[in-house]
């Protein structure tokens, strides 16, 4: 189910926006093309991933239409980056984007398991990045960012005014009237989020709001009535199956 918290006018919208018939058949073809990328022997191992990422229903959400220019925020390994790269099609680009951190982390695992994604799933329209957070060097570039379970580390030991730099470095980089995305796992008022990994979701539309962003729609299919926000991510109760906030907001 999709939330609509905050709209453009009418008319402006209609101004905005193509035909919303064209956008969903477009919508459909990127959804497609992630089907058929799901039935790669390279993806086989990540079925299990699948059943609680959920890809199919994130690209519908996301409203992706094949040769957007995409950017995975905080790539790590690349999950993300595959279904992207297989929505946006040939005439696409994702920009898998890694900080610095991320070279030295777990000794370079991650990155190195993002390089072997990229080359055994040969994906030809991803560009790996290694741009700080807070430095992404586009400017009116991107038609989507997709930051995925990350932004609850930056706020939780940064604070507010440095996970607001990052936020509005990534609206100069995306196109006016382009999205941006947030999921994260879901925190509650008086836990302490920081060690659970979490954070309370209207942290991120305030977040947002402050960045300048507008238009904030929120799903649900990440929702799990089963998680009572107290474990942390990692616990093996729970993890993979975390509540998860969802939503999506436009750069005006």
């Amino acid at each position: 189910m999709t939330h609509l918290h905050r709209t453009l006018p009418l008319l402006a919208a209609l101004l905005l926006t193509p035909s919303l018939a064209v956008v969903a058949a477009d919508n459909s073809q990127a959804i497609a093309n992630v089907q058929a990328q799901l039935k790669t022997p390279f993806h086989q191992t990540e079925l299990e991933q699948d059943k609680s990422r959920l890809p199919l229903k994130m690209v519908e959400f996301l409203g992706i239409t094949p040769g957007m220019t995409i950017m995975d925020m905080g790539a790590g390994s690349g999950y993300s980056t595959e279904i992207l790269s297989a929505a946006v099609g040939s005439k696409g680009m994702v920009y898998a984007q890694n900080n610095h951190h991320m070279e030295t982390m777990a000794d370079g695992k991650y990155l190195k398991q993002l390089h072997d994604r990229i080359d055994g799933a040969k994906l030809t329209n991803v560009q790996a990045v290694i741009w700080e957070m807070d430095a992404i060097p586009l400017h009116n570039q991107l038609d989507l960012v997709f930051w995925g379970n990350n932004i609850h580390d930056y706020y939780n030991s940064l604070g507010e005014a440095e996970t607001l730099k990052i936020l509005k470095n990534v609206y100069q980089a995306l196109k006016p009237g382009a999205t941006f995305a947030v999921v994260d796992h879901v925190g509650s008022a008086g836990n302490n989020n920081d060690k659970l990994h979490r954070i309370e979701p209207h942290v991120i539309t305030e977040l947002l709001e402050q960045a300048g962003f507008i238009e904030q729609t929120t799903s649900d299919i990440y929702h799990n009535p089963q998680d009572n926000h107290q474990l942390s991510v990692f616990d093996e109760q729970i993890m993979g199956h975390t509540d998860r906030y969802f939503v999506k907001a436009v750069k005006p």
